[in-house]
């Protein structure tokens, strides 16, 4: 199918368009929100615990810092991360799933092997005992530590995906032409699973932007910076829900639930688009 083809298709879709309108608005939140409000979300704004009012639109936390400043900044933040996080998990993965799926034999024993072993480790625990060793975490090295514990399912998956493709005619006629195996991959065969690609893609943005909160929520975090997980991490440390501050925890809480949603309906509509099975049911 033609790119612009499969654009038209997904354009066509109502509960794509909904969710890729959703995560865009999150995207425009992050990247222009801090250019319109220049706000310095870790300095003194303003008097303490002060409400939603003109001044402060998202109110202040306990240190005085502007809540919305906060938010804006830790809303790019954390897309940031998430968008990390799928790069790299999605570079080990795809290197070790597409030289199993082409190699065969030995190969592909060895790699599936290494795969199997660390997908039996729950991938969240994986993290936080790794990052529980750093002292010092920035947003990249969340990010690595995300990616390296979350890419063996999909290397399985661009496996299947392969051996599939391998048998096809238009492979055996590439491997007469003479092509090696890393040309066959990424000419050949990665392309035709390019949509998949990008699904996983999507899936892999959604895991960084929630690890990262549930990193940060624990203390695991970022140790510098701003971002929507610290945000919950400062409001849990302040009991702001027990001494009803909702204007700290709610905003943060309510971006990460768009983003994370509107991510999930793009994945949802693309496998409906895309999966023969679910399109004769619609």
């Amino acid at each position: 199918m033609a790119v612009p083809t499969i654009v038209w298709v997904l354009l066509t879709n109502r509960r794509f368009v909904v969710g890729i309108a959703l995560f865009l608005a999150v995207v425009l939140t992050g990247v222009i929100g801090p250019l319109l409000y220049p706000v310095d979300p870790l300095s003194f704004a303003g008097p303490m615990e002060t409400p939603p009012c003109e001044k402060y639109p998202l109110g202040t936390d306990t240190y005085g810092r502007d809540v919305l400043a906060q938010l804006l900044v830790g809303t790019r933040t954390s897309l940031y991360v998430g968008f990390l996080t799928a790069l790299i998990a999605m570079a080990i993965g795809t290197v070790i799933g597409a030289a199993a799926g082409v190699k065969g034999g030995l190969v592909d024993e060895a790699l599936m092997a290494i795969t199997n072993v660390t997908l039996s480790i729950p991938s969240i625990l994986l993290a936080i005992l790794i990052a529980s060793y750093l002292k010092v975490r920035s947003l990249e090295v969340v990010a690595a530590i995300l990616g390296i514990t979350s890419w063996p399912w999909y290397a399985r998956a661009i496996r299947a995906q392969l051996l599939s493709l391998r048998e096809r005619e238009f492979i055996y006629l590439s491997r007469m032409a003479g092509y090696s195996d890393l040309r066959l991959a990424f000419e050949d065969l990665l392309p035709n699973i390019a949509t998949y690609i990008f699904m996983a893609m999507v899936l892999f943005i959604n895991g960084g932007i929630l690890g990262e909160a549930g990193l940060s929520i624990i203390g695991l975090g970022p140790t510098q910076g701003v971002s929507l997980g610290l945000m919950l991490q400062w409001a849990t440390l302040m009991e702001a829900f027990r001494r009803g501050l909702w204007w700290w925890f709610v905003p943060p809480g309510v971006m990460i639930v768009a983003a994370t949603s509107s991510l999930m309906i793009v994945s949802t509509a693309m496998d409906e688009v895309f999966n023969p099975r679910l399109r004769e049911r619609g």
